[in-house]
Formats: structure tokens, C-alpha cells, sequence
């Protein structure tokens, strides 16, 4: 390989180089994991000569906490120390002093996981790359990057056809297909073109550069799909028929339609009016070792034991899951009273200043609920030039392998009112997904209360609460990607996301499993849905049977619309709860009982005690995988 003196590589830190943690406060780094594939990264442009350093915003640290958790982590022996560069990257200004910092050289690259600081980089007059595995086809001139759709033909189903794509310039964001056979990916020209040498079928979707400053979203025209073929009734016509929009719109598909939001744009743009739940979903690099290129085996397998919970165990968990445990969680983050601190949140969304209120709250509640018992983090990811953060509260093992993570997600939007404005209006978000959220903070309590009642040998348990969901599973796709390059065993994923609407009498509800893209995923994923749907009798006797997903061959009409989809594009198991959302399984199934106050201002209010009846099955569920 020629030497690249004259050359410095500048990199994000959080979700680029490394995995961060802050402390519940968010004013210490109480982690910071590199990533496995950076170190050979970071080896081979030392090796030839370049220069290293970072470009980060700190937030509320300062320079000197970073740069020891850079120490601790061993990044900071691969830096230059004039090249470490700290502050917001909501403009040019920074990069700009990181080109003056950087001399008279032939070139300064940017690589970051971010389009808007992307964008901002190349502003400065920069050279950017979206992943550390493309810095290098950046510098070899084997650029310009482009987005590809790559398509196994029926003659290479079967072979080890996922081996050629990982020996290029190539980075998959999505894989589609029972087999995983169609391919999205941002790579070079070069690699399109060996592809198209060894057989792939390629097709070059939109400009040569676009993936420099955009990320790619799958957007679900609901109403098209429910209107069916040749019926003109599609919400994506009014959205992106004509003007700028018109033109970031890639490709139409059977899963919908693959869009490059640009940098400065955000996704909430896109949202059609008749969406369902989950109708966005941005697509992004998996875990390089994950089960969709690569082998399809299982991180961790779903323990398999019979579903029962012992009279005490139902006795403790109908003493800590009840209606007024979920009413009172939820008072706190839709504004019906102050939350941690005395604020009031009036709305949890991304883009609203009270998003950020609502983390440092949810923190301070799972630091109660803990009694110190609790490792409580904010886990950090950037955003559409944010640094936003889940909130994750693991209770640590006590004698059993494996993590057992029970999950929901903590941001809300009103994006269906007409007008809405993200940045000041109200978004309660009581039923999605406050309900689930309090679901969450009540399962904390419940295990602390059976933890120190039984002290029986169980797994860790982690409490998450997922940001950016609203957006397309943000929050969720970098946390469970995380893990995964980190190798952290999670043997079940147990997610709520609206668990609180409930105005009929038959108080139906929903378990969802299924995944397309690997049949030993879905077969666990659905397994672990079986576990929660067989306690029913024993913790919830009030609700009946779930209406569980996949169904005789049905398709999961929620696959990859909530959280739990995160995981399994991983290769973990995992599985949703949630209140009556779609018509089915069947054509004799009742029809979907959606919430009309679905993604408006005016979802403020849930059903306690249906809550309380889901929140229990799914918290008796995890107590059985973390124990059994």
C-alpha cells in the first residue's frame, strides 16, 4: 500500500470509533468501548504515514474527561494531541480550525456517523467518509461513494456469496429477503463494478456522492399498501410528487420507498398523514460480525423452560404492577405533573428542548428504583447533528449468564396534527409511548421487589429506554448494534410500545416476532413471545389469549417497526407486547383497535389497568428468562 503523508483523518468519537457512556447526571464518561474493526483501521493510516485525531462536542464534559476516557480506552497513543479538537459541529467553524490546526497538507478527511456534521465538514472544505471502513477507499481515490441495491441471482442462493462482499469497499446498511439476498449498501464505484464482474446483479441508485451527506431511510406508505395495486390513494404522492423532496426519493419497493435524507433535513419532514405505527426506519451499518452478512447463527439462544411462576413470584408481581404504578409513571412525563426536579414535560421529542428533561428524569427515577442496586447510564448516539442518549439501568447478574433486556421507547411526537412544530408544541405522548415507559419503570420496581424477597440465582437484566424511535429506531439501532459489536450475550429482548389504549370490551392484545430475515431468529423471537403468551392465565388471567405474530405463514405486519427489530437485524432474540394495533392473525380476527389519538397532542391519557395487566405479563416473562 503507497504511503499517505500529507494526510490527517479526523474521526468522531461516539458511534464512530467507540460505544459512550455517561453517568445518570451526563457529566462524567462512565464508558467509552472502541469498536473492534477500528483498531485495524487506526493501525493501518498510522502505518502510512497519516495523522490522527478527533473532532467532538463534549456537551457538559470537558476536553480533559474525554481525553482520559481516550487514554483509558487507548485511542488517545494513535493522536496527535494539536489534532484532538472539542465543540459543537452544528456549523463549519470547527472543522474550519481543525484544517488550520492541521497545516499545509494534501488533504484533511472527516469520517463520522452523522450526515449533518458530515455536511458541515464539507462545508470546511473537507474530505468525508461515513464509516471508518470507508476511510480508506476515500484516500485511495477509489471514490465516489454511491448508494447499491446488490442482488443475489437464484443461482448464488446458497453460497457464500456474503465472503466477496465483505473483501470490498463496501458497507450494507439492509439486507431484505428470507435469505437475506438483496443487499442495500454504500460503496465505491470500484466495488460495483467488481460485483457486477462476479455476477451480482447492481443497480446504482441515485448520485455519485450522495451518501456523503445523507443517510438512508425506508418510509412505509401505508395507505398505498392498504388501498392495494393500482388504486391511486398513497399518502407518498402529496409528500414527494414534486419539489426537493421529489428528488431524495431512491427507489420504490415492496417494503417502501427508499429515501437519502440530506444533511440539514431532518426525517420528520417525510412524515405522511395516514402513517401506522413504525413507519419510518433509517438504515444503517450492522454489526460487522452480526447474522445478516455473514452466518446466521444465533448470538444467544432464548432459554427454553416451562413458563411458570411460583405463588410468591405472583404474589410480588400483583402487589408491584398494578394501575396506579403505571398511572403515576406516566403523570410525570406528560406533563399531568412535575417530573424530577420540578419540571414539567410537555412533550419528549427529539427536536423539543423538554426530550432532554425527560432523560435526565427517567435516570433519576431508575436511580431510585435501584436503591443503589441499579448501574444506571445514558447511552450516547449522534442524531441529525444532536448528541441525544437512551437511558439504560442494569440490575447485574447474580450467579446465571446471559442479559435479559426489557425495553420501550422514551420519545413522543404529535406529527399528525396539521402544523406541528417539534421544537415548541406539545407531545404528551401518553399511549405511544409513555404507556410502555411506564411499563418499564414498573418492571424495575417489581424485580427489585422479587430480587430481594426470593434472592434466587438470575441473569443481569438491563431496563432501556430507547430515544429517536419516532424517527425511524434511531436510538434502538445504535444501542443494539452496540452490543453486539461488543459481544454482550442478551438472551431476550422484551419490548412495550403502546400497551395503554384499550376501548372495547374484549381487551385484546398483541405479541409480535415475527423477522424475515433469518428463520432461527424469528423461530426464538417467537418462542420468547410463546413464554409471555402461555403466563397469561397465571399473572393476567384478564386479558385473553394474545393475538401473536407470525401466524400460519402469515407476515408480521410490525416487523421492523418498533424496537425489538433492532436487535433481531443483530441476531438476537427478541419479541414486542403491545395493545390491539393491526386486524389479523387471520381472516376471522377482529379488526385493529387503534388509539385515534395516535401521534397527536391529544394522546394524554392510557387504559391503567389493561397497562398494568401487560406490564405484569411482560415483566413475569423476564423474571422466568433471567431466572430459569
Amino acid at each position: 500500500m503507497e504511503p499517505l503523508a500529507g494526510t490527517v483523518v479526523l474521526f468522531d468519537i461516539g458511534g464512530t470509533l467507540a460505544s459512550v457512556t455517561l453517568s445518570p447526571d451526563g457529566d462524567r464518561v462512565e464508558g467509552l468501548l472502541v469498536y473492534p474493526h477500528v483498531w485495524s483501521v487506526l493501525e493501518e493510516l498510522r502505518g502510512r504515514g497519516v495523522r490522527l485525531g478527533v473532532v467532538s462536542d463534549p456537551g457538559p464534559l470537558t476536553p480533559e474527561d474525554i481525553g482520559r476516557a481516550l487514554e483509558l480506552a487507548g485511542l488517545r497513543r494513535f493522536l496527535t494531541p494539536e489534532l484532538e479538537l472539542y465543540g459543537p459541529k452544528d456549523s463549519p467553524a470547527i472543522f474550519e480550525q481543525a484544517r488550520e490546526r492541521a497545516g499545509v497538507v494534501d488533504r484533511v478527511l472527516f469520517v463520522g456517523e452523522d450526515a449533518a456534521e458530515r455536511g458541515q465538514a464539507v462545508r470546511a472544505g473537507l474530505l468525508v467518509a461515513p464509516h471508518p471502513r470507508l476511510a480508506l477507499a476515500v484516500l485511495d481515490g477509489q471514490a465516489p461513494l454511491r448508494y447499491l441495491r446488490v442482488t443475489v441471482p437464484p443461482a448464488g442462493v446458497g453460497e457464500d456469496w456474503p465472503a466477496a462482499l465483505r473483501d470490498l469497499p463496501l458497507l450494507p446498511v439492509h439486507l431484505t429477503g428470507r435469505d437475506g439476498t438483496t443487499v442495500y449498501a454504500i460503496g465505491t464505484t470500484s466495488a460495483a463494478a467488481r460485483l457486477d464482474a462476479l455476477g451480482f446483479r447492481v443497480d446504482r441508485l441515485g448520485v455519485e456522492d450522495e451518501p456523503l451527506t445523507s443517510e438512508l431511510y425506508l418510509l412505509r406508505d401505508d395507505r398505498q399498501l392498504s388501498s392495494g395495486f393500482l388504486v391511486p390513494d398513497g399518502s407518498s404522492s402529496d409528500v414527494l410528487g414534486t419539489g426537493p423532496l421529489a428528488r431524495t426519493v431512491l427507489s420504490s419497493t415492496d417494503e417502501g420507498l427508499v429515501v437519502a435524507v440530506p444533511a440539514g433535513r431532518s426525517v420528520e419532514t417525510y412524515h405522511f398523514p395516514t402513517a401506522r405505527h413504525g413507519h419510518h426506519l433509517k438504515l444503517t451499518a450492522p454489526a460487522p460480525a452480526s447474522g445478516r452478512v455473514g452466518d446466521l447463527t444465533a448470538r444467544a439462544a432464548a432459554t427454553t423452560v416451562p413458563p411458570r411462576v411460583t405463588a410468591e413470584e405472583q404474589r410480588i408481581l400483583e402487589a408491584t404492577v398494578r394501575p396506579q404504578e403505571i398511572t403515576g409513571h406516566l403523570a410525570r412525563y406528560t406533563g399531568a405533573e412535575p417530573a424530577d426536579g420540578g419540571a414539567v414535560i410537555t412533550s419528549r421529542h427529539v427536536q423539543h428542548p423538554d426530550n432532554g428533561v425527560a432523560v435526565s428524569a427517567l435516570a433519576a427515577d431508575l436511580e431510585g428504583i435501584g436503591q443503589g442496586r441499579f448501574v444506571v447510564r445514558r447511552h450516547c448516539f449522534p442524531h441529525e447533528g444532536q448528541q441525544l442518549a437512551n437511558v439504560e439501568a442494569e440490575f447485574p447478574a447474580a450467579g446465571l449468564d446471559g442479559v435479559v433486556l426489557v425495553t420501550a421507547h422514551m420519545d413522543s411526537t404529535g406529527a399528525r396534527h396539521p402544523g406541528y412544530r417539534p421544537d415548541v408544541d406539545p407531545a404528551p405522548g401518553a399511549d405511544d409511548d409513555g404507556s410502555g415507559t411506564a411499563g418499564v419503570l414498573t418492571a424495575a420496581g417489581a424485580f427489585r421487589a422479587l430480587d430481594a424477597a426470593l434472592g434466587v440465582p438470575r441473569r443481569a437484566v438491563r431496563f432501556v429506554l430507547f430515544n429517536a424511535e419516532e424517527h425511524g429506531l434511531v436510538g434502538s439501532l445504535a444501542y443494539a448494534r452496540d452490543q453486539a459489536l461488543l459481544g454482550t450475550p442478551i438472551v431476550g429482548v422484551l419490548q412495550m410500545d403502546m400497551i395503554g389504549w384499550d376501548d372495547l370490551p374484549d381487551r385484546t392484545f398483541e405479541l409480535h416476532a415475527g423477522f424475515s430475515g433469518s428463520t432461527a431468529v424469528e423461530e426464538r423471537s417467537l418462542a420468547l413471545a410463546r413464554t409471555i403468551a402461555e403466563l397469561v392465565p397465571q399473572v393476567s388471567p384478564t386479558l385473553p389469549a394474545p393475538q401473536l405474530y407470525p401466524h400460519d405463514g402469515e407476515w408480521d405486519p410490525a416487523e421492523g417497526r418498533s424496537d425489538h427489530h433492532s436487535f433481531q437485524l443483530q441476531g438476537y432474540t427478541a419479541c414486542l407486547a403491545s395493545e390491539d394495533l393491526f386486524a389479523g392473525p387471520g381472516p376471522g380476527a377482529p379488526p385493529a383497535e387503534m388509539n385515534p389519538q395516535y401521534h397527536m397532542p391529544t394522546d394524554v391519557s392510557v387504559n391503567g389497568g389493561y397497562a398494568a395487566d401487560i406490564a405484569r405479563l411482560v415483566t413475569a416473562a423476564a423474571w422466568v428468562t433471567a431466572t430459569r
